[in-house]
């Protein structure tokens, strides 16, 4: 990267824990200014051990990844001095953990953090907006990526300053005290990203809620204010959709980038939102970006104010995953939908569609795998499952809701369940893991416990058509269209590791079998007309849309550590319609009053 050329300012974030009667005094001070070696310098400033050894740890983990990050890789120079400046003795414990011998005259951290967005990593990549990054013109800086904790004083608070650029604006949801960010334990850090540089800033307020909205925009193409309408359309139908926000500020932080990588998205957090997604032109990215906004803003609900045990004091130091992951994501997605049904800012034609798309990213998993198996498992076991959590967790969501509907006259859906439940807890009481299936059907009908049993516990195929017909729609498995296209190999695409993995190959397509491609082949590039281009190239669907029946082409893969080139014909298949919704021409008034109670229950 080029060297940052201008002022700087003597602005540091800083974190300090205040001492308690127990607690330490903890500041952090992290210096952004030497961006050519693409690393933050850290300086912690410490007092008040009492004990002869302290254990210093960095993140193994962090929430809402459900990944392993393992941060001390990123680490290094990582050095203890008491108040005079005499070093101590550090001994590094596995790839997370760092010693202080005399912790009790320990009085100075220095360590350096390299930023994840330029440093390469074989196993397990951190994905981009969980990472951390420092550019001449920007930096985002993500907690558990930069800073650490200290056995025993997780719930202490903190202290920031970062020293960067003069010029910079800094967009946080961390509460500002003059030149400093407090965060009052390390959770709360983490659980608050900061996006610095070049950005554009906008503000409104919805219901009692303050909003702020910063942008950085990698070629200027999108400002804070050309999102500002979309987003206001959407908090506002949050707003409605809960009765009232249960955040007084929340905080949505947009980097937009030419080239983010083959895995992006967004990161939820309790009063913030952090966005890692491809720059285009600013109407159609603010249209965009809604769907992804809408999802990570009801975590407000979930996990904020219901939220199981586990991970009401995270485990930084080993991943321990929650069975109620469904409830955490696959619910949170169906409301991030119906949010917008409900207010009208979605059509139910767009719902079916929506509906339809999730029902066919659920044909590329494994339909044996119950949510609760895949919610345990999704650290290891079936991390090539986890997506499905959006899917499928979504559609049991919406099922759900529907059985409630029908048990109660309409009186009460998910909708009514979660605003209950989030009252009953809230952000500082968490429910039992093992008891929130009795809880829920306690607090709903005993029929829930059956629904419970097949679709969340079990794997119980979903009740799709008998359902939809209930609300007046016909639903279509799969249909014929006498239609033909052009085919390149029947298969889908997952992304695995910061890579686009391919899985589900048919073995009877007659391109596949010509090109011998396989499930875990990492896709890369694709030869056609004596070029060849990455499936992440913005040109590469224009490339497809140019190829004739017949030509001659290859797919690029890395399999086994070697690169294949796989070569094949163009083919033609016939196009198959999977998982079509279509509303019904004459509907009964009781296909009518329940659709009512779907669509409308506000």
């Amino acid at each position: 990267m080029a060297r940052l050329i201008g002022l700087l300012t003597a602005c540091f974030l800083t974190v300090s824990a205040f001492a308690g009667n127990d607690g330490l005094s903890i500041h952090y001070h992290v210096n952004m200014t030497r961006i050519e070696t693409d690393s933050f310098y850290v300086t912690l400033d410490v007092s008040g051990f009492k004990s002869d050894t302290a254990v210093f740890q960095f993140a193994s983990t962090a929430p809402g990844t459900y990944q392993v990050m393992d941060v001390g890789r990123f680490v290094g120079s990582f050095h203890a001095f008491d108040a005079a400046g005499k070093p101590l003795v550090v001994e590094r414990r596995g790839t997370n953990q760092y010693a202080i011998f005399r912790a009790r005259s320990l009085a100075k951290l220095t360590y350096q953090v390299e930023d994840t967005y330029d440093t390469s990593i074989k196993e397990f990549p951190i994905y981009v907006m969980a990472g951390s990054n420092l550019e001449k013109d920007n930096a985002v800086v993500n907690g558990q990526m930069v800073f650490g904790y200290f056995h025993g004083y997780q719930s202490n608070p903190i202290r920031i300053r970062f020293e960067y650029p003069k010029d910079w604006t800094v967009g946080s949801a961390l509460n500002a005290d003059k030149n400093e960010y407090v965060a009052d334990t390390f959770d709360r850090l983490v659980d608050s990203p900061t996006l610095l540089g070049k950005l554009t800033h906008a503000e409104m307020k919805v219901g009692g809620t303050k909003v702020d909205i910063y942008s950085y925009s990698e070629n200027d193409k999108i400002k804070a204010d050309d999102l500002v309408p979309e987003m206001k359309k959407m908090i506002t139908a949050a707003d409605q959709f809960l009765k009232g926000l249960p955040v007084k500020r929340y905080t949505f932080l947009f980097h937009f980038r030419a080239n983010p990588g083959p895995v992006y998205g967004a990161w939820e957090h309790s009063y913030a939102s952090l966005y890692v997604i491809p720059e285009g032109d600013a109407p159609s990215t603010a249209a965009g970006v809604v769907s992804i906004a809408a999802h990570e803003f009801f975590h407000i609900v979930t996990p904020l104010n219901i939220h199981s045990e586990i991970i009401e004091e995270f485990n930084y130091i080993k991943p321990v995953a929650s069975q109620h992951l469904w409830l955490y994501e696959g619910t949170t997605e169906w409301a991030s939908d119906f949010m917008q049904v409900r207010s009208g800012q979605m059509s139910d034609t767009e719902l079916m569609n929506q509906i339809s798309q999730k029902l066919q990213n659920n044909d590329q998993y494994d339909p044996n795998v119950s949510l609760v198996e895949l919610s345990l498992g999704s650290f290891e076991k079936y991390v090539d499952q986890y997506q499905n959590i959006y899917d499928k967790g979504a559609l049991t969501a919406m099922f759900l809701d529907m059985r409630l509907l029908e048990l109660s006259k309409g009186k009460k859906g998910l909708r009514d369940v979660i605003n209950t439940l989030a009252k009953k807890y809230g952000p500082k009481k968490a429910f039992p893991e093992d008891k929130f299936f009795d809880i829920f059907v306690e607090m709903t009908y005993p029929e829930i416990r059956d629904y419970i049993d097949q679709y969340i516990k079990g794997s119980k195929a979903l009740p799709v058509k008998e359902y939809l017909a209930k609300a007046g729609y016909e639903y279509i498995p799969s249909q014929k269209t006498g239609v033909f296209a052009k085919s390149r190999g029947k298969f889908d695409f997952g992304a695995y590791n910061n890579q686009i993995v391919v899985r589900n190959v048919d073995p009877a397509d007659s391109v596949n079998m010509q090109s011998g491609l396989k499930d875990g082949d990492v896709m890369l590039r694709m030869a056609y007309n004596g070029a060849e281009v990455s499936i992440l190239d913005p040109r590469f669907p224009t490339v497809m849309s140019t190829m004739q029946v017949g030509d001659p082409f290859a797919w690029i893969v890395q399999r086994g550590g070697q690169e294949l080139k796989l070569q094949a014909n163009v083919g033609r298949r016939e196009i198959i319609e999977t998982h079509k919704i279509i509303p019904m021409v004459t509907l009964t008034k009781e296909q009518e009053q329940f659709r009512k109670w779907w669509l409308t229950n506000l």
